[in-house]
């Protein structure tokens, strides 16, 4: 019987067919549903075509082998593809009832806490290198070919994001060098911020959204949390002092990144803001409005980036001058 069966990718798949699902709001390239199985709800995240391979299999399901235990994460209940063309890999997990604070820097002591536990379940962890990247790694390994690829789309009112680019690019990428090691690996969430974690009272917190998780061989979840974590609020990217702030000093207490790394970790965080051909032109392909409205998202960035590395360089000067 299903109330008593573990679920199954066929079952639940069926039950989205079905119009017994709930679509659940989301502008990335996978489409999440709430799904009922017996008595509980479940969260089944439908990977899109082109995103879905044999090697997301196998990264998600290392990442799920290395935080299995952990009281925050969602355990992987099943995965696999389906459909026959052209088959999408379907995740399921348990469903995380709460709701997300439009305000992330209310969660900014739990984002850090959470990073601080993806480093200790990281201790020891073996991967194939295919299993290891993050957002920065497109931009490090082939940045030439990732700026002429996207130059195309951004012609008429995106121009300053190719300014933008050209003016940054290679700022950035020696700040993401300065901070990767070639020794150890982190447990990559890859999109690590207040709104993806859900609280469901005192104590019970889940972290949600694991499209983009892998391995990473630097501070690249901490480096997106903290332009994401440290905002005036959603679609707005003028930084918070006081936030920024709480952020770097929890950094330091509780991974030991030092005052001194801050400003390349803005600059590391800073490249997952930088467009992409393929990322692009996907979003416009689930819904054409998707595209246009992205990259006016990310040109809102970029027109505050400058003022506030100073501000994250003036705020980890001022916290290192008052250290103990």
């Amino acid at each position: 019987m299903r109330g008593t069966a573990p679920p199954t990718v066929p079952g639940v798949v069926a039950l989205i067919a079905a119009g017994q699902a709930e679509l659940l709001d989301g502008r990335g390239l996978n489409t999440s549903y709430r799904v009922p199985w017996g008595g509980r709800s479940l969260s089944v995240k439908v990977h899109c075509a082109e995103r879905s391979s044999a090697a997301e299999f196998r990264r998600i399901g290392s990442v799920d082998s290395a935080l299995r235990g952990t009281a925050w994460y969602p355990p992987v209940l099943g995965q696999g593809f389906h459909g026959a063309e052209r088959p999408r890999l379907v995740v399921v997990r348990p469903y995380a009832p709460g709701t997300p604070s439009d305000d992330a820097r209310r969660h900014i002591g739990g984002v850090v806490d959470v990073l601080a536990d993806l480093a200790a379940r990281a201790q020891g962890v073996r991967a194939k290198e295919a299993l290891v990247a993050d957002y920065a790694s497109p931009w490090l390994e082939g940045a030439p070919s990732e700026r002429s690829l996207v130059d195309p789309l951004l012609t008429g009112e995106w121009r300053g994001l190719g300014r933008a680019m050209d003016t940054h690019l290679g700022e950035l990428r020696r700040g993401a060098r300065r901070l990767t090691s070639a020794d150890g690996l982190r447990v990559h969430h890859g999109d690590l911020h207040g709104r993806n974690l859900i609280s469901d009272g005192p104590g019970r917190l889940t972290v949600i959204d694991w499209d983009e998780a892998g391995f990473s061989r630097r501070p690249a979840d901490a480096g997106k949390a903290l332009w994401l974590s440290c905002r005036l609020g959603r679609g707005d990217f003028a930084l918070d002092p006081r936030a920024t702030g709480l952020f770097l000093g929890r950094l330091r207490t509780r991974l030991g990144i030092p005052y001194s790394g801050a400003r390349d970790l803005a600059r590391l965080g800073a490249l997952w803001f930088l467009p992409r051909h393929d990322h692009v032109t996907l979003l416009g392909r689930r819904d054409t409005s998707l595209g246009t409205w992205y990259l006016g998202w990310v040109l809102r960035f970029w027109t505050r980036f400058r003022a506030n590395l100073d501000l994250v360089a003036r705020t980890a000067a001022a916290l290192e001058a008052g250290a103990p």
